[in-house]
């Protein structure tokens, strides 16, 4: 079998297993189950034979006019991409075979799933950028379904996340259209644009967006925390947390580096994209009550991380995005079935109901315990060693800018770690730990099919911690020039010397005492953050927050409907004017006129000589 027919292969296997699962009838659900895993399985087993692959790979067919063609191009990015989404389709697949079990509209659920891993791998592969937004868009459809099927009224949330979604991929076709017209050319490997006009800088932005709004940035992220309440929990994992992430920082990647010469000014775009993303999310993650909900709000502002390395312009940060994408793609999964594997044995995700589950479900808690310290940047673990390459990435950028202002976006870095912390300690403690719940007395842990995910995931946090260098310089390194790293260390062990490693481990005491202090003042994991929560003048922020005045989508709604009121009272008004006032005034005309046409020929022959009278009148002041 050849390179360019394993490519094929990788997008229509996954694609014809979900339209075949879509004919079987509800009851044979083991048909769809064993179809998704081999089909998966084998989506993984092309990802590592092509990874092995040492030359670029082409695959292109003449399509349409205009340079649209079918053109897949692997070479070492888009194989690293394929490799890990196929990764997480395998895993997810396992694990779904278990928390679905007993589920409504399975016979939905796994073609969806397929879809989603087909048109992911499609849109990873494309070199003309049609193609790509060809499966870029698909992506929305089911997106939208496997949103559907989830608990009551969950259409909802899939409308929203159709609409919101839908609008940043407009602002990505415009940009490509933009840039594609002054490239002369829809071929991705013959697009490289100077910032030298308006026009471009538009195709730049718009680009941009359409590829951080896929990865979860603000503010096109409002319908992830909503979706984590009513999607099945896999779907959470599996888009949100892992395809959506590497597909976006893939794309916005590739824009920062490959399509566009960046100016520094687009770079202080995106690196306050990434700060404000980061800090704004955290602090919401940091105030749930719910495990879903709390961690929807960490995997969009983990990507503020992501954006603020590639915003950089620096290999160091750019590295370090693009690992952090890779980490936060498994600690965030590893956490989403952790979350799993608790409501699938309690029935809840409600922080108010959950508590000493550590002892019930030991595997959970200690795969919970491994992703938590991964994400809070905790040394050892493959989250601390991103974060330090992004940390450095933008000391390093602030250094070359001159301007001691520029270190805002290392401090916004450094305050959501502190948060970040605080927050994971809060859910622990809240869910793991403390009192047990009496109803959870005789909670056990998950099936082994759930397990088996989780405790890959969290080996995998650890493995690329310690020996951080395999995925550097095998994954990350190829991918940037070749004397990009020119007097820089990439990755190794902790430097203890570094005052960075100083900051990080300064950062994550506060959050630790953060916690303790709250657990003390309200003498409750669940209500830990509320000092914070409940401040002077961010108490205010949160209220506005919660009241989702800061969500553009429910602010649009309340928009539309105040014009809609007021377009209302307007076609009311007007019909008062039309209907009461002028058919009024028109009876009462008519009345008058009426009176005063009598019949009578004494009446008519008045009124004549007043006219006569008038006139004369008239004609005398006049010639006067």
């Amino acid at each position: 079998m050849t390179n360019e027919t394993m490519i094929l292969l990788a997008i229509i296997v996954p694609f014809a297993a979900a339209l075949i699962g879509m004919l079987f009838p509800e009851r044979v659900r083991w048909v769809r189950e064993i179809v998704t895993l081999l089909a998966t399985a084998f989506g993984l087993y092309l990802a590592i034979v092509l990874f092995r692959t040492t030359d670029e790979v082409r695959v292109f067919a003449a399509w349409l006019p205009f340079g649209i063609n079918i053109d897949f191009r692997l070479y070492h990015f888009s194989k690293f991409i394929l490799l890990a989404a196929s990764s997480f389709s395998f895993l997810l697949a396992i694990y779904s075979a278990a928390f679905m079990r007993g589920k409504d509209w399975l016979r939905l659920y796994y073609p969806y799933f397929l879809f989603t891993a087909a048109f992911s791998y499609g849109a990873v592969l494309s070199n003309n950028f049609v193609l790509m937004l060809v499966f870029w868009g698909a992506l929305l459809i089911p997106l939208y379904g496997i949103i559907a099927i989830g608990r009551k009224g969950a259409w909802v949330t899939a409308a929203k996340s159709l609409i919101i979604v839908g609008v940043s991929d407009l602002a990505l076709i415009l940009g490509i259209a933009i840039a594609a017209s002054a490239a002369g050319s829809f071929t991705m490997t013959d697009m490289k644009l100077a910032l030298t006009s308006p026009k471009l800088v538009a195709a730049f932005i718009l680009m941009m967006t359409g590829a951080a709004a896929k990865a979860g940035a603000m503010p096109f992220h409002t319908w992830i925390p909503d979706a984590a309440l009513d999607a099945p929990l896999p779907v959470m994992a599996y888009i949100p947390a892992a395809l959506e992430k590497l597909l976006g920082i893939y794309l916005l990647s590739r824009v920062a580096l490959d399509f566009f010469k960046v100016t520094v000014s687009m770079n202080l775009v995106l690196l306050t994209l990434g700060a404000v993303t980061i800090v704004f999310a955290v602090a919401m993650a940091l105030v749930q009550k719910d495990y879903k909900r709390l961690l929807s709000y960490h995997a969009i502002s983990q990507v503020g991380y992501m954006i603020l390395g590639i915003g950089t312009g620096n290999p160091i940060g750019i590295a370090g995005g693009i690992f952090h994408m890779l980490n936060h793609s498994m600690y965030k999964c590893t956490l989403f079935l952790t979350g799993g594997s608790v409501e699938h044995r309690t029935g809840t995700t409600d922080l108010s109901k959950l508590g000493g589950l550590a002892r019930n479900m030991p595997v959970t808690f200690i795969c919970f315990a491994i992703a938590a310290l991964s994400i809070s940047g905790f040394p050892g673990f493959n989250g601390f060693f991103s974060k330090e390459l992004v940390f450095e990435g933008a000391v390093e950028f602030a250094k070359e800018s001159g301007n001691n202002f520029m270190y805002i976006f290392y401090i916004a870095a450094e305050v959501g770690a502190v948060l970040t912390f605080a927050s994971f300690l809060k859910l622990g403690h809240a869910a793991f730990l403390g009192k047990r719940d009496e109803a959870n007395a005789k909670v056990k842990e998950s099936p082994l099919a759930m397990l088996v995910p989780m405790v890959t995931l969290a080996a995998g946090c650890i493995i690329f911690g310690l020996w951080n260098q395999l995925p550097l310089k095998n994954l990350i390194e190829p991918i940037l020039p070749a004397d990009a790293f020119h007097g820089h260390h990439l990755g190794g062990g902790i430097n203890v010397m570094s005052m960075l490693f100083w900051v990080s481990i300064g950062a994550l005491t506060l959050g630790f005492l953060s916690h303790l202090f709250g657990v003390l003042k309200s003498k409750s994991a669940l209500h830990a953050a509320d000092h914070i929560h409940y401040a002077p003048g961010l108490k205010t922020v949160y209220s506005l927050a919660e009241k989702r005045y800061f969500d553009p989508y429910d602010v649009g709604l309340k928009v539309q409907g105040f014009l809609a009121q007021g377009l209302f009272m307007i076609d009311r008004a007007n019909n008062w004017i039309f209907d009461k006032l002028l058919h009024g005034i028109t009876v009462m005309t008519s009345n008058a006129v009426k009176r005063a046409h009598t019949g009578l020929f004494g009446t008519y022959l008045s009124w004549a000589l007043a006219g006569v009278g008038v006139i004369i009148a008239l004609l005398v002041w006049v010639l006067k």
